[in-house]
């Protein structure tokens, strides 16, 4: 397991050894070559925003030139809030983020 630091929620963020399993078969090519960019996507995202589907989720999200030819890192986080857990769900790269309700933009 990985712990990332996530400002935003003022807590770490779990990165639980099956849910990395998860990305690897689901998002070849997004774990393990991207954990710098999910842990500065959890620190010092672009934008955050609520889940449509699952209100305990939050979709993180940030710019990287250097994801192929340039793409957003999306980490999806979700809060358990009888324990106040923080775990990542899945991470996966777009070419422009839609879907959920924007709660933060980088000023």
């Amino acid at each position: 397991m990985r712990n990332f630091s996530c400002p935003f929620v003022n807590a770490e963020v779990e990165l639980t050894d099956e849910r990395e399993q998860h990305i690897i078969e689901t998002h070849p090519g997004t774990l393990p070559d991207y954990l710098e960019q999910l842990a500065e996507t959890l620190a010092e995202p672009d934008q955050i925003r609520r889940s449509d589907r699952d209100l305990d989720a939050m979709l993180f999200s940030k710019w990287f030139d250097t994801i192929r030819t340039g793409r957003y890192l999306v980490v999806v986080v979700v809060r358990q809030t009888e324990t106040e857990r923080y775990w990542v769900v899945t991470t996966y790269t777009a070419r422009k983020i839609t879907g959920g309700t924007v709660i933060w933009t980088k000023a």
